[in-house]
């Protein structure tokens, strides 16, 4: 079903893919036969990575948004049951910059810290891969993996802001009023 052909480096490919089209036609009377030199395979190769690669690349935008979204949400709950905390904090002297700098700092580190637990997540079944299948090169691209505990970091940032205005501008009155 299969045939290997081997060449010499300087040889056209076109020439060795005619020369091998010739000599089967005339030993099977038709082309009943197709010929892939190994260039032809390796680009096919490659546009299916290549596809690959955009469809991981948009799952993981997915995922971020996704993230995003539950980090505002998160962080909006949490400026709306801390509300006479953050009354308390007002009345004792914070300033908003204070309060908005303490909810973004929780916003970052806790979007940090899923980032970091995705990477482990990720880098326990590269590991586990590269174990069951030892033939598999796997390997962890470390300035992606900088790269996403950044971004990780900046969807926290982002998602804090909004929340965080929110809680500097609460009336200290009225917020320790509240339950």
């Amino acid at each position: 079903m299969e045939i290997n052909f081997s060449y010499h480096p300087d040889a056209p490919v076109q020439a060795v893919v005619d020369d091998i089209n010739r000599i089967l036609v005339a030993r099977h009377g038709r082309e009943d036969f197709t010929v892939k030199p190994q260039q032809q395979m390796l680009s096919t190769l490659s546009t299916v990575l290549s596809v690959l690669k955009f469809a991981v690349a948009a799952l993981g935008g997915i995922s971020l948004i996704v993230g995003a979204v539950g980090m505002i949400t998160l962080m909006h709950i949490a400026v709306s049951e801390r509300v006479s905390e953050i009354g308390l904090l007002t009345a004792l002297g914070a300033t908003r910059g204070r309060i908005r700098l303490l909810f973004l700092l929780e916003s970052t580190a806790l979007s940090t810290a899923g980032g970091l637990a995705g990477l482990l997540i990720g880098s326990g079944i590269a590991g586990l891969l590269k174990l069951l299948i030892s033939g598999l090169p796997v390997n962890i691209p470390w300035n992606f993996v900088f790269g996403a505990l950044g971004l990780s970091l900046l969807i926290g940032l982002a998602a804090g802001v909004v929340p965080a205005m929110r809680a500097a501008k609460l009336n200290p009155v009225d917020a320790l009023r509240t339950d």
